[in-house]
């Protein structure tokens, strides 16, 4: 910020003065660009310094000291000696020259302005805002310091180079150099060392019992001398002197001090101070659990503690109905959330479907499924299961040719043998623990969820403005070719710095409006189906899938623009912006690293997913046929894919069918369109960390992405036909005026987004409305209930490739309030509610 000084004078001309410095800033009447860019500066304080003020003077407050050829609110060029010309298309890189001389200029306040109030002039080539001084009003003069100008930078490496990981060129991508690929094998021996010594039985911790002294309260603390060792030892809340505590020592080689919060089985330590700075270790919870009957030695089972879902490995050497222990990050000790849930353990478990777990050894998150029982579903692993099976991504990273950009293996595995991580490290330091995590995904409403990240990204992840920023130059007729050649050439750091756009040859301040713009406009060409690279689902017009013929479309580049698109994408999520297109339901699971199912199948291909569904019901396979291929349209040609080696001479039989619908599910939802999709993960977490994507279900990250739809209920209601037992009175029938009295008076937006997502299958309303609603024939097939009965299904059942809702004849509007919304919710989750 600067600060300025001077003697009040009244009555004269700013105007009379050259803008020069030493000399008087000609003031602007003109209003900030925008209340937004305002607060961005107070909060992070743009470039500015701030000199000592004159004694008794009145000084000015400078709130932009922004360049403008690059701060907020700004768009002229920068006359500086050390500064290069940003009038051609590219990325630059802006960052304070610290050595430079500061200028001091003589603003007058104009006569409409009041104290405390901001008011925006021109100094030398620079526009700054001024905060008026308390002491001072309108045509008085002041004086104000503004910082050395800032250093402009192109980023003269132009595009980083892709890398094929596989070995496979094209499309953009290059052979991974000898050197790249030695670098690459000694981090996966030493990844492999890290996880085999992690997952490696370790012994129970071990634990001592400490009685608190007389005298002792609540939140003091006391010491202990154990094993030879003196620490101190907090007193958790509502514990009292000559009560027993179970204490865990730090180990050996912690570098952490030796000062302990004591923890009750039954009392958790209180979570009383504030999270001031990130990398503060979290206090632990000692849980004391008993084996459940029916776990067998080394053999996994879940329970609840403090609200998550924690998977514990039972030891060798334990037995069901012993106890064991484990400990279990609860909070942050400068938290000062004092309306935390207290620690608690249960065994609670959802039934009939995929929950995400922590996994103890570690601390990672691991999907496992639950059965009818609540216990952990251990034959769906050994084989496929078209109803109980699933898969998820796992991306392996590894280095590029060009630092800038890494590239990764991208493989389907079953979905409880994949994990992610759970906090979030920066320049090697913790700046999101697993306690905040945890936290926020016991947060309720889906705007709290993405508040919370939205503060993240903010506060935790985001570079800070004086540490350098991007400014991104585009020329509005080659928009696609300018923005690729600038974003394909920034670092990872680059991406999580502040950018700021700018149209060449237009009048423009980026204050918000030109990157909302920017994120439009390309992301509308790169998903527009002309391109080549995506194509309408076959199932929903509003939903794009990957073109698996990309490359043919752009043989040369391809690669290139999905990479390009995953960087955009992952920055507009950054940033809090939205992208022009909404893809289908697999695509935001990947992204998640949620489960794939079987009936994943059905929204990307409803004709192939019946085909492969009714081989279950036929008797004797071997009469159809079948061998392991596929054969697809590729522009026009049909291309025999072998689903297996040589799976043009391996029939399909009662004994393989298993296998063959897990190789058909695997290539229409990942292998088909693999390098693309590779390059869009990539892409995208060059920018997010894939741990706080863990909070959201793929409904609300598709929301999260595409913003929040405008539903027109009138419209909804208007373009909405009935069948079955409504057919006859239509909105008239009981239930439905149920149906929309629900809709329009109960549900928010949110819900209402959902609804939308469970039945059609994405939140996107087409532009012109619900009139010109598709169906997966491409025809227009408006929004439908269907009347059924209860024997039929005691819930809503949704038909995405029809728009259509089967919703059974409810006797009272509870019950339908409660069973749709019921549907709606588990519609994220893969449970059976039947």
């Amino acid at each position: 910020m600067g600060s300025s000084s001077s003697t009040t004078r009244n009555n004269s001309n700013a105007s009379s003065y050259p803008a020069t410095r030493h000399r008087v800033a000609r003031s602007t009447n003109s209003a900030p660009s925008s209340s937004s860019s305002s607060t961005s500066a107070q909060r992070r304080r743009p470039p500015a310094s701030r000199s000592a003020p004159v004694s008794g003077v009145p000084r000015g407050r400078m709130v932009h000291g922004s360049s403008s050829a690059h701060g907020p609110g700004s768009s002229a060029s920068i006359a500086h000696p050390a500064a290069t010309t940003i009038s051609r298309p590219g990325a630059y890189s802006i960052s304070r020259d610290g050595a430079g001389p500061t200028q001091v200029f003589r603003v007058q306040i104009p006569m409409e302005v009041r104290p405390g109030q901001e008011f925006q002039v021109i100094a030398g080539s620079r526009t700054v805002r001024v905060q008026c001084p308390m002491e001072s009003r309108g045509g008085q003069y002041i004086q104000i310091t503004v910082p050395p100008d800032p250093v402009v930078r192109p980023n003269l490496l132009g595009m980083a180079v892709l890398t094929s990981a596989t070995g496979i060129e094209g499309g953009g991508a290059v052979r991974m150099r000898a050197e790249v690929v030695a670098a690459n094998e000694q981090q996966s021996q030493s990844r492999n060392q890290q996880s085999s010594s992690s997952s490696a039985p370790s012994s129970q911790p071990t634990t001592y019992m400490v009685t608190v002294p007389e005298g002792i309260s609540s939140g003091m603390q006391f010491a202990v001398e154990v094993a030879g060792e003196r620490m101190m030892v907090t007193c958790p809340a509502n514990v009292q002197a000559g009560m027993n505590l179970r204490i865990l020592p730090p180990t050996p080689s912690s570098s952490a001090p030796t000062r302990l919060n004591g923890t009750s089985l039954d009392r958790p330590p209180e979570q009383h101070l504030s999270r001031s700075a990130p990398p503060c270790p979290p206090m632990m919870q000692m849980f004391e659990v008993v084996v459940p009957p029916g776990v067998r030695p080394n053999q996994p089972f879940s329970l609840m503690a403090n609200g998550q879902r924690v998977l514990v490995t039972c030891p060798a050497d334990v037995k069901p109905s012993q106890k064991i222990r484990f400990q279990l990050p609860i909070g942050n000790p400068n938290d000062k959330n004092k309306d935390a849930p207290a620690a608690q353990l249960s065994y609670e478990s959802v039934k009939d479907g995929w929950a995400r777990t922590i996994r103890v050894t570690d601390m990672k998150f691991q999907w496992v499924r639950m059965n009818e029982n609540g216990a952990i579903d251990l034959a769906t692993q050994s084989h496929f299961d078209a109803k109980h099976s699933a898969f998820t991504r796992t991306l392996k990273y590894m280095e590029g040719n060009d630092p800038r950009m890494r590239t990764g293996v991208l493989e389907l595995v079953s979905a409880n043998e994949s994990s992610v991580d759970s906090s979030v490290e920066r320049g090697g330091r913790e700046v999101v623990s697993y306690a905040e995590i945890a936290a926020a995904h016991k947060r309720g409403t889906y705007e709290e969820k993405a508040a919370w990240f939205q503060h993240i990204c903010n506060e935790r992840l985001k570079i800070e403005w004086n540490d350098g920023h991007m400014r991104l130059n585009v020329r509005r007729e080659h928009l696609l070719h300018d923005s690729i050649e600038a974003v394909m050439s920034l670092s990872r750091d680059d991406l999580r710095k502040i950018w700021r756009f700018e149209f060449l040859g237009e009048v423009g301040i980026d204050a918000g409006g030109l990157a909302r713009e920017w994120y439009q406009l390309v992301t509308e060409a790169i998903f527009d189906a002309d391109m080549g690279l995506w194509l309408s689902n076959s199932t929903n017009q509003m939903a794009m899938r990957i073109n698996p013929s990309s490359e043919m479309a752009c043989p040369e580049d391809h690669l290139i623009y999905f990479r390009f698109l995953g960087r955009v994408m992952g920055k507009a999520l950054f940033d809090g912006h939205l992208v022009a297109g909404h893809m289908v339901r697999h695509l935001y699971k990947h992204i998640l690293g949620w489960p794939i199912t079987f009936e994943d199948l059905e929204l990307a291909d409803e004709e192939y997913y019946n085909s492969l569904k009714s081989l279950l019901d036929i008797k004797n396979v071997e009469d159809m046929c079948l061998d392991f291929t596929f054969t697809e349209d590729a522009l026009g040609t049909n291309k025999v894919v072998e689903l297996l080696e040589k799976g043009a001479d391996t029939n399909v039989t009662n004994e393989n069918l298993p296998e063959f619908l897990e190789l058909n599910l695997k290539y229409h939802l990942m292998e088909r369109v693999k390098p693309q999709l590779t390059e869009l993960l990539l892409g995208f977490f060059d920018v997010i960390p894939e741990a706080l994507l863990t909070i959201f279900d793929f409904q609300e990250l598709e929301l999260l992405m595409c913003g929040m739809p405008v539903i027109d209920i009138d419209d909804w209601m208007k373009h909405t036909v009935y069948q079955g037992y409504f057919e006859q009175h239509g909105e008239k029938s009981k239930t439905c005026k149920w149906f929309w009295q629900i809709v329009r008076d109960e549900f928010d937006q949110e819900t209402r987004a959902r609804l939308l997502q469970f039945v059609t299958g994405t939140s996107g309303v087409p532009s012109r409305g619900f009139s010109v609603l598709q169906g997966n024939d491409g025809n227009i097939r408006q929004f439908c209930i269907n009347g059924v009965t209860k024997e039929y299904s005691l819930y809503p059942k949704a038909h995405t490739c029809f728009n259509r809702i089967d919703l059974p004849v409810y006797s009272s509007k509870d019950e339908l309030r409660e069973k749709l919304k019921v549907a709606i919710a588990t519609s994220a989750t893969g449970f059976d509610i039947e």
